[in-house]
């Protein structure tokens, strides 16, 4: 599997299921990768059923280490209460490997399967999701099902399987044939039953350094009744990232490096 960088959010999700993509889309997906290392800025809006907001904001640092291999670093700014916590994902083959440092705790623990569909800091985005939306997973058996139309644009259908470690049975992604972007990701849970919905306004889709990306998505948790909005406020290309950023041994006294504005 070779793993996405960064943050093109949703079509990496599919990139760890490259060898059971039909070809086409493949390479749709690949032409939409960054090469080396990026840093994004994001903002997310977690709503409550009772319609609380909590503002979140946070730094999300990737590299390439290799061809088949990233680490992403998620750093957060705001609020105060979780100021520079950390989560960080080592990925591996067969299976990712993930650490959350919390300064309240001054500890680093690692992240277990038990804990896999756990939410991160409160918002509708589990641990696995975070996973998923950059594309670090290899666990993914994926179908190509009739294209179909949405929000007018031509897209294509990939149903997936995950396995026995995940919180979903399955996932179907609807990728837009221009920017190869999933513009709408369902997550399916028990028997069949719809948990989550990540959507994408073709109208937030921008084009930087050839690369497409959403500048905002929301998920829902349909069971629970919530939501988070998550804003890219901003995206650097090729930015110089020291090893010992996604270092785990060094999680808790990392230097995190200032993110452009």
């Amino acid at each position: 599997m070779r793993l996405l960088l960064l943050p093109l959010l949703l079509a990496h999700s599919l990139v760890s299921a490259a060898a059971e993509i039909p070809a086409a889309i493949e390479a749709c997906i690949r032409e939409n990768l960054p090469k080396t290392t990026s840093v994004q800025s994001i903002e997310l809006r977690a709503r409550d059923r009772s319609h609380y907001e909590s503002v979140l904001q946070a730094d999300v640092y990737l590299k390439r280490i290799d061809e088949e291999n990233s680490r992403i670093l998620m750093h957060f700014r705001e609020p105060v209460d979780i100021r520079s916590a950390r989560f960080l994902i080592v990925q591996k083959q067969p299976q990712n490997e993930m650490y959350i440092y919390m300064p309240s705790l001054f500890k680093v623990r690692r992240i277990t399967s038990k804990n896999i569909s756990s939410s991160i800091m409160g918002t509708d985005f589990s641990y696995e999701d975070f996973e998923r939306l950059h594309g670090v997973l290899s666990d993914l058996r994926a179908s190509q099902l009739p294209d179909e139309e949405l929000e007018g644009r031509p897209v294509y259908v990939l149903e997936s399987r995950p396995d026995k470690h995940s919180g979903y049975t399955r996932i179907a992604s609807y990728i837009d044939k221009e920017s190869c972007i999933a513009l709408k990701i369902d997550f399916y849970e028990g028997n069949q039953t719809l948990r989550k919905q990540m959507t994408v306004d073709p109208e937030n889709l921008q084009n930087q350094e050839g690369i497409w990306y959403p500048t905002e998505l929301l998920m829902k948790d349909f069971r629970d009744k919530t939501e988070t909005r998550l804003k890219i406020t901003n995206l650097d290309l090729g930015v110089e990232l020291p090893d010992d950023l996604f270092d785990e041994t060094r999680l808790k006294q990392a230097d995190i490096p200032p993110a452009s504005k």
